[in-house]
């Protein structure tokens, strides 16, 4: 490795060791907050985690610790009763957690938690030695703790994040060092070996991420370097084998449909997604399109500081020449936050921290060594690190500590059904699944896996309906074929989407056993819009007509008056904030209607919502919405205990947190 002359290696590594710790301490740092609040990050045995897939990367950690994990192709438990396959060979995050957890004896749970700021920070290894040897040393420590502490990074990879963005910047950055490694090799073993070894690099991260269009990228990167400087075809054709036979080959020439496939997934989304179905992406927060200074902002807070590093960014790029343009993947992906995905905008982070390094690489390159010592050059080059690092980290997520993905009385709520339910389906909506699955051991009808298409229209229909019949004989349909048939009809006899789901809210056939169970949480109040979106879909106009709750957070009530964060609740004139008419007052105790007042023909419906303990009534929140939410399933099943007794059967109640109906 070349010496870079005003930054010796050595100190550079204690640098890079530094950056790694600070990021793996910020994260295992929230670890350590949350304990001071068991109450809202731990119920019983179970820790919180923060993205919802956790769940299902740590159930298949549960299963191949305990060997039960390749008993049976199907997963039974997922896409009731399709299912769906499992992976083969296990993902790679699952066999790291469990045999993390062999190893150390903590829980599944608890290995899953302690790996995050591990794998999360070791992207700053790779990132900082390719930056080292470009001559731009400061670049490669300034953007690695950048990239570690910036907003979507840190949202993304924080404690209880258990997912595959954990190693993402570490393959792909390790990918690009590679790549150089074997273009400027003095010779062809050097070559060949590194070669093999980016092979494998892309087999590990196909095998984490199970995408693989990246390996193509890469490849064409890696030819287009030897190309130009001119190395033999013999060697070329050597190269190009070793990658592809140790990156899978199987892997790698279905690389283009996947990269095809990516551009296709988060480019411009539109509103109906395939089969004429409603795009589920339009819901999902993380494939928000967003305005330009709101992407910049997910990279440090200060859009100006932002902007001012990425403009030097693409200097430090075009200086470091091979170095630049093996990182130029990376650099494009994090470009396409601006066109579609919020999420992408983590591959962008670094490179904000390498346009300020690059800055003071430059005028520290050139400066004359006559003037100054080395001695003298590394004690600027650590002084200018540490100004930027305390700089920049000024405007990161260092104080960001995460909130759990579900909330502990819901984590409680599903405890309390694994108790008293032997066997369950749950019919509800997909947020939900996998942590049914994994904590339950429940099958259910819909996951963050399984879902999209006439799945999630079906579900969304049935809880948006006014009619429960309706939705008795979606899930009746879906308990005897899940959703085939409807698909089935749309691929094979060309019946258009909008006709072939009637056949879901016709079936009126009993269900093949009592063991469905419909699923309310209070976290689905707020995910109504998004519910209501997908199941108001127009077929043929191919738009929806989402409607949802208004939430007000009460504090006070006298006169008749509830005061509230979003306005007065004038319960004697029946009047919003003196200006907004009630058409109905529904008071609900623990679930259940206990008076109601009409006051107006026309107006809102408002429901204040309560519970009673030990003989005192208390007040959670008010709910504000139109007729057509009013009378939805949801509403009336979940929040007003108004079901049909000769379909429906109420199994549990902790409302607001939870509520559950037998399917008869």
């Amino acid at each position: 490795m070349k010496q870079t002359s005003y930054f010796n290696f050595k100190l550079f590594l204690i640098f890079v060791l530094l950056v790694f710790s600070a990021s793996f301490y910020f994260r295992y740092h929230q670890f350590s907050v949350w304990k001071t609040k068991p109450d809202v990050y731990f119920v019983k045995d179970y820790p919180a985690m923060t993205t919802l897939d956790a769940y299902y990367w740590l159930r298949y950690a549960k299963e191949y610790k305990n060997g039960s994990y390749y008993k049976s192709d199907n997963d039974t438990l997922r896409a009731y009763p399709e299912f769906t396959k499992k992976a083969k060979p296990i993902p790679l995050i699952s066999f790291l957690i469990a045999w993390f957890s062999k190893i150390t004896g903590m829980s599944i749970y608890l290995s899953g938690l302690m790996l995050v700021p591990i794998l999360a920070s070791l992207f700053v290894i790779p990132f900082a030695l390719l930056f080292y040897e470009a001559k731009m040393p400061i670049a490669g420590l300034v953007g690695g703790f950048v990239g570690a502490f910036s907003w979507m990074y840190a949202i993304r990879t924080a404690m209880g994040r258990v997912d595959t963005d954990l190693l993402q910047l570490f393959f792909m950055f390790l990918g690009s060092y590679f790549v150089v490694k074997a273009s400027l090799a003095e010779d062809r073993k050097r070559m060949y070996l590194y070669a093999l070894l980016l092979g494998l690099n892309f087999l590990l991260f196909g095998w984490w991420y199970a995408h693989y269009g990246i390996d193509l990228v890469y490849f064409v990167v890696l030819i287009a370097f030897l190309i130009f400087r001119r190395v033999n075809l013999k060697d070329i054709t050597v190269v190009c084998l070793l990658f592809i036979f140790f990156s899978n080959p199987l892997w790698f020439f279905s690389s283009l449909n996947s990269v095809i496939g990516f551009f296709t997934q988060y480019g411009k989304i539109s509103s109906a997604a395939g089969g004429d179905f409603p795009n589920i992406l339009k819901t999902i927060t993380e494939a928000e399109h967003v305005a330009a200074a709101k992407v910049l902002s997910y990279i440090l807070s200060s859009p100006v500081i932002d902007t001012l590093g990425l403009i030097l960014s693409l200097f430090a790029l075009v200086f470091a020449r091979f170095y630049g343009v093996a990182v130029l993947p990376v650099f494009l992906l994090g470009m396409l936050a601006f066109r579609s995905s919020n999420r992408t905008v983590m591959f962008l982070a670094p490179f904000v921290g390498i346009g300020f390094g690059f800055l003071f690489d430059f005028i520290l390159n050139r400066l004359k060594s006559d003037k100054f010592n080395s001695t003298l050059k590394n004690v600027i080059s650590s002084l200018v690190v540490v100004v930027l690092v305390v700089g920049l980290g000024s405007f990161s997520a260092y104080k960001f500590v995460p909130r759990p993905s579900i909330a502990a009385p819901i984590v409680d709520s599903f405890l309390d059904l694994k108790d008293e339910l032997d066997k369950a389906v749950i019919f509800s909506w997909w947020d939900y699944g996998y942590a049914i699955e994994d904590i339950d051991g429940f099958a259910t009808y819909h996951d963050g896996g399984a879902h999209g298409g006439a799945r999630t229209y079906l579900v969304a229909k049935a809880l948006i309906s006014d009619n429960q019949t309706l939705m008795h004989n979606i899930i009746s349909f879906m308990n005897h074929y899940g959703v085939k048939p409807i698909m089935d009809n749309i691929t094979k006899d060309n019946v258009s989407a909008g006709d072939a789901v009637k056949m879901a809210f016709g079936f009126n056939k009993p269900l093949k056993d009592n063991n469905n169970y419909v699923l309310f949480t209070q976290d689905m109040i707020g995910k109504y819009y998004a519910i209501s979106y997908l199941g108001s879909w127009d077929f043929k106009k191919e738009k929806s007509y989402p409607d949802g709750y208004s939430f007000f957070a009460c504090f006070g009530y006298k006169n008749g008056v509830f005061k509230c964060n979003r306005g007065d609740i004038d319960t004697k004139t029946g009047v919003i904030d003196g200006k907004l008419p009630i058409k109905r007052l529904v008071y609900v105790i623990n679930g259940r209607i206990a008076d109601e007042k009409t006051f107006n023909s026309r107006g809102v419906n408002v429901e204040i919502c309560m519970n009673r303990i030990d003989k005192k009534v208390v007040v959670r929140f008010v709910l504000v919405c139109d007729d057509r939410v009013f009378e939805s399933n949801f509403n009336k099943m979940y929040i007003l205990g108004d079901y049909d007794s000769g379909l429906f059967e109420e199994v549990y109640n902790k409302f607001p947190t939870a509520r559950v109906f037998r399917v008869k």
